[in-house]
């Protein structure tokens, strides 16, 4: 009778632990998606979803810089040699001088929650140049700004807030440390991704880069940025996705809960 009893008790909490981990899943993890550019970032509509669904994915804010130089975004590609064709953003001084370029920023944010633990999110990227000291960088958002940065500054090294060589990341837990080997990629497409570890913890590889590291907040988004990189500094971008899918969360769990009900079970019976 004991053992019985003791068995529907177990049955009930892994049925209750069920339900929690597939409602906390559901409820907080970011949407699975695959987003493809069809349109300058900002327009309406500016990609397709995995079903070929037209969406906003992109919303652009182009900062003019104070001696006139200026910034944009626009389809495809411009440049011979460039592999990347998707989404673009540019700056420029408009013949003001090196250093005087406007700036823009692309930002998205990720459709039903944060990413759990678990998740990953990545896009392919691609750069040309950028002015001595100017930065150009993927960002993940948190409710107050940015909670972790991958990035370059042109001129490299020099006497810029990261002095080494390459990229570089910024975090809970580092200011501009270099994210790895990995020279300057010019023209080079390569692919770039953060997948969540933990409450707070999480790891990213960046072409041949790859570290972990601390983040605070929820990663509620992404954004794009040229920070004033100036003439032929055009960022290209596309095939952003989110895996996996917040169900897949739920029945990891159910399949976890399901193996403790059997082995005790078989606990039980040996006993």
């Amino acid at each position: 009778m004991a053992l019985s009893t003791n068995l529907k008790i177990m049955k009930k909490v892994v049925l209750t632990l069920i339900g929690c981990i597939g409602a906390a899943a559901l409820a907080s993890a970011a949407n699975g998606v695959t987003y493809t550019a069809t349109a300058a970032p900002g327009n309406t509509p500016d990609g397709v979803d995995q079903n070929n669904n037209p969406v906003n994915v992109w919303t652009v804010v182009d900062t003019p810089s104070n001696t006139g130089g200026g910034s944009g975004q626009y389809f495809g590609t411009s440049f011979s040699g460039e592999t990347l064709s998707g989404w673009q953003i540019w700056s420029s001084p408009f013949g003001t001088g090196t250093g005087n370029a406007g700036s823009v920023v692309a930002t998205t944010s990720f459709a039903g929650g944060a990413l759990g633990v678990g998740q990953t999110i990545s896009l392919n990227f691609e750069m040309r140049a950028a002015d001595p000291g100017k930065e150009v960088a993927v960002d993940l958002l948190n409710g107050a700004g940015d909670a972790i940065t991958f990035g370059i500054f042109g001129g490299e090294p020099g006497a810029y807030p990261y002095t080494g060589n390459g990229y570089f990341y910024s975090d809970a837990g580092s200011s501009y440390a270099s994210a790895g080997s990995m020279g300057y990629q010019y023209q080079s497409e390569f692919n770039i991704a953060f997948t969540v570890t933990g409450n707070g913890t999480y790891s990213a590889v960046a072409g041949s880069d790859s570290w972990s590291g601390t983040y605070s907040g929820s990663l509620i988004g992404m954004d794009v940025s040229n920070l004033g990189a100036g003439d032929g500094s055009d960022i290209g971008f596309n095939n952003l996705v989110i895996v996996p899918e917040p169900g897949t969360f739920a029945f990891a769990g159910m399949g976890l809960a399901l193996l403790v009900l059997n082995r005790y079970r078989r606990v039980s019976r040996q006993g």
